[in-house]
């Protein structure tokens, strides 16, 4: 039993050793910034990624056509039924549906593969 307990303890410290400083961002910090090199390479797109991931995830709720009493809570005026809302409330989607204690879509959500990939998206102008 002992020996179980030396290899769970030796690889949580390498774990640990292996994160060096980085941290997740707290509510306040600046996001860091959209990687240049990732921004020229990524194929997503609003046709391709954006308007799929607003109509499974978010339209549910944030869409002009759900009535008031039908949007969980979601106020009125915030929908991204387009592109244009999408970006207008980016910096809120980021940290609501991305950020480090994601809290959209309140019921669960897409998996962290497809968060990042949202994050990608917005960084990267949400073309």
């Amino acid at each position: 039993m002992r020996s179980w307990s030396s290899a769970l303890l030796a690889i949580a410290l390498a774990t640990l050793a292996a994160c060096g400083t980085d941290r997740a961002p707290m509510d306040g910090d600046d996001p860091p910034p959209p990687d240049p090199d990732a921004c020229e390479t990524s194929y997503l797109s609003y046709s391709n990624f954006g308007e799929p991931f607003a109509l499974d995830w978010c339209r549910g709720c944030h869409s002009s056509s759900v009535p008031q009493g039908m949007r969980q809570k979601a106020p009125m005026g915030v929908n991204f039924d387009t592109k244009d809302d999408v970006i207008r409330w980016k910096e809120r989607i980021a940290i609501r549906a991305a950020g480090p204690m994601p809290t959209m879509p309140p019921a669960g959500g897409p998996p962290d593969a497809e968060r990042a990939l949202l994050v990608e998206w917005l960084d990267c102008g949400a073309r």
